[in-house]
């Protein structure tokens, strides 16, 4: 989680300054629930969560739950990808990863906020691993690149 906050903030670095400055202001007030907050969190998302515009429903819908009770989130991860003050904060099985013995499949997508550096671990330690990553995605190939994900996913698991 520490590498996976990391590089979220270094995304995040990359977001329109007024987009970083709402994220920032609202994170030292407290005021994470505000619509200014909330809006300036979905420009993050529109790059490395999901970039179909408009999402589909189904991933609006789960967005929508989160905000109906975000108890788990909240108490696992905390506000956004970014600002990860739950449990999960400082989360890590890096040293665990090698005893994962099943054939494993890797997936993240080019803009993806699991990038290269928090997917490698990964890739390193499980030994029985293929790892692919969508061109044209970000972290819901799924919906963003449909047809080759189901390829990637039916080859693998023919294999």
């Amino acid at each position: 989680m520490v590498t996976w906050v990391e590089e979220a903030n270094r995304l995040r670095k990359q977001l329109p300054q007024g987009v970083q400055e709402a994220l920032q202001k609202h994170e030292d007030d407290g005021t994470t629930e505000s619509k200014e907050y909330e809006a300036a969190v979905e420009v993050f998302y529109a790059k490395h969560v999901c970039r179909i515009d408009p999402m589909p429903k189904e991933v609006l819908d789960t967005f929508e739950n989160i905000k109906v009770d975000p108890t788990v989130y909240h108490t696992m991860n905390g506000p956004s990808e970014f600002f990860v003050i739950g449990s999960l904060k400082s989360w890590d099985i890096t040293d665990r990863l090698k005893n994962i013995q099943a054939p494993t499949l890797l997936i993240n997508g080019y803009y993806d906020e699991a990038t290269n550096l928090v997917s490698e671990p990964y890739f390193r330690e499980i030994p029985h691993i293929k790892w692919f990553t969508f061109a044209e995605s970000s972290h819901m190939p799924h919906w963003e690149e449909r047809d080759r994900f189901m390829e990637v996913v039916s080859g693998f698991l023919e294999y």
